[in-house]
């Protein structure tokens, strides 16, 4: 049996919702690591994160939802490569609360089931972040 070695996934940053001052920031910073910015449909809900992010085998929906979460999906980025991204955008005041980077168990998802678990994410992180700064436990 010959073993199969898959291409590493391009780098990409998919923006579901961003501003276009957000979406400018973000392809310059992409840019400057290797990798390029996409900007999706507002009706990609029904799509599946790897779909959105051009992964084989994966098709979009044909059924055309709109979603109004705002998201920035990062794929083919590892390790010092996707901290230096998320520094460059806090440094340029890139603020998206919600992001992803995609991995063998959220390529299936749907946008939409992915915008509920960040959701839900960033509000017990946040939560939990003001309970630290309170003294509470």
């Amino acid at each position: 049996m010959k073993a199969r070695i898959s291409a590493p996934a391009p780098k990409l940053a998919v923006g579901i919702n961003l501003p276009e001052d957000h979406s400018s920031s973000i392809s310059k910073i992409m840019s400057a690591a290797g990798g390029k910015y996409i900007s999706a449909e507002k009706d990609c809900a029904l799509d599946t994160v790897g779909a959105l992010c051009g992964y084989r085998g994966y098709s979009k929906s044909r059924q055309r939802v709109e979603t109004d979460a705002e998201i920035l999906i990062f794929s083919g980025l590892v390790g010092e490569e996707l901290t230096n991204v998320l520094n460059a955008l806090k440094s340029k005041g890139v603020n998206i609360p919600l992001k992803a980077l995609v991995t063998p168990h959220n390529k299936d998802w749907t946008v939409s089931a992915l915008a509920e678990e960040l959701a839900a994410e960033h509000k017990y992180v946040t939560e939990h972040r003001k309970r630290d700064t309170n003294g509470q436990e």
